[in-house]
């Protein structure tokens, strides 16, 4: 059996080689990196939006709820009532 040693060269240009794929390794995992990070904000900025719906949601029935609670309306449905509509 021959057991050959690379020569430097061969060597060197490995290394290069190795060198360059964890150079490009690196880029794609930074990209990746920036792109969690732009998502993770805009899940951010929905999530944001969609609490703001809900309380203008939850503020809206709450008008709505003490509206109907209220005296006038109270009255007025009474009125209604008697002129045989309802709503």
């Amino acid at each position: 059996m021959n057991a050959r040693v690379p020569d430097e060269e061969w060597v060197s240009a490995r290394v290069e080689k190795a060198r360059h794929e964890r150079e490009m390794a690196l880029a794609a995992a930074k990209r990746l990196e920036d792109e969690v990070q732009r998502l993770a904000y805009r899940v951010a900025e929905l999530e944001a939006g969609g609490v703001a719906l809900k309380n203008r949601a939850e503020e809206a029935e709450a008008y709505v709820a003490a509206v109907k609670a209220s005296l006038p309306w109270r009255v007025i449905q009474s009125l209604r009532g008697l002129a045989g509509r309802k709503w």
